[in-house]
């Protein structure tokens, strides 16, 4: 029996699949397209979401995300930023290794930015390098980008890059991105080619992938009576679009339900803790 065992615990480990994956947002167009491209193999295990402004004013500048309205203040504002989210499939370990993009500002636009994400509620800075080396930019204090130079034209610049150690996650990523310090409040400001890199890893011991736990969670994953059902008690109950947002929130009692007649029809995530475990589950509202 010994062997046995053995051998079933070979065998998923083996079924273990980390896949990479690299999503580029090129902002090509005017107005400029929001919507990301990923190319290798873990692609068709996430979905990505569109770039969205909150508190910031696009500007008609094409082939890049460019915006005015930044705060003058020396520190962020936190309810103004870009944002963009990165979501597994059901049964999905997401892991995020890697951020570059380009950064651009006008004459008067913000000198500093940093990006933060959801995975701590957004209360601090992503690691930040500058890679390879950029005499215009910098990176001061804790993780925040700086243009080192003044400029009347201001060219956009390559070497922004975050190292952001998410590793394992089963629920939907989202990457704030803050810009502040500007020199006049009609200064504009942009990113462009923003590449994400990381892997979506499925498999029998993955956290989500705990079967028997994944049973007990959603009953109904294609949902026709305008109500989810759940199999077992689930604490912090949460339910994704597939922009990131959350759109639900609820506890709820083994076979209780979650009214979601207020939601549009289409895909949502749905993530919950079932005995101390995350679980993650993709569902179809019709």
């Amino acid at each position: 029996m010994k062997k046995i065992f053995t051998i079933l615990g070979i065998a998923s480990l083996s079924m273990m699949n980390a896949q990479s994956f690299t999503a580029t947002y090129d902002f090509e167009g005017t107005p400029p397209s929001t919507t990301g491209a990923a190319a290798g193999t873990g692609i068709s295990n996430i979905s990505l979401g569109n770039f969205t402004t909150t508190g910031y004013t696009q500007t008609g500048t094409g082939n890049r995300f460019a915006h005015s309205g930044a705060p003058t203040a020396t520190t962020p504002d936190l309810a103004k930023y870009f944002q963009v989210t990165v979501t597994p499939n059901a049964g999905v370990s997401l892991s995020i290794s890697s951020v570059t993009f380009r950064s651009q500002r006008s004459g008067t636009g913000p000198r500093s930015y940093v990006v933060r994400s959801s995975t701590n509620s957004y209360a601090a800075n992503l690691p930040a390098s500058i890679a390879p080396a950029n005499a215009e930019l910098e990176v001061v204090g804790t993780n925040e980008f700086h243009f080192v130079n003044d400029c009347s034209t201001c060219s956009g610049q390559n070497g922004n890059t975050l190292a952001p150690a998410i590793s394992n996650v089963t629920s939907p990523v989202t990457l704030r991105f803050y810009f502040f310090g500007a020199e006049a409040a009609g200064g504009t400001f942009s990113i462009d080619d923003v590449v994400i890199s990381g892997t979506a890893t499925t498999g029998a011991l993955g956290t989500s992938e705990n079967f028997t736990t994944k049973l007990n969670f959603v009953k109904n994953t294609f949902v026709k009576s305008d109500e989810i059902t759940f199999g077992a008690d689930v604490k912090d109950v949460k339910v994704y679009n597939m922009y990131g947002q959350v759109v639900k929130s609820a506890s709820v009692k083994q076979n209780g339900t979650v009214d979601v007649s207020g939601l549009s029809k289409g895909n949502y995530i749905v993530t919950g803790t079932v005995n101390n475990e995350p679980v993650s589950q993709k569902i179809l509202k019709d």
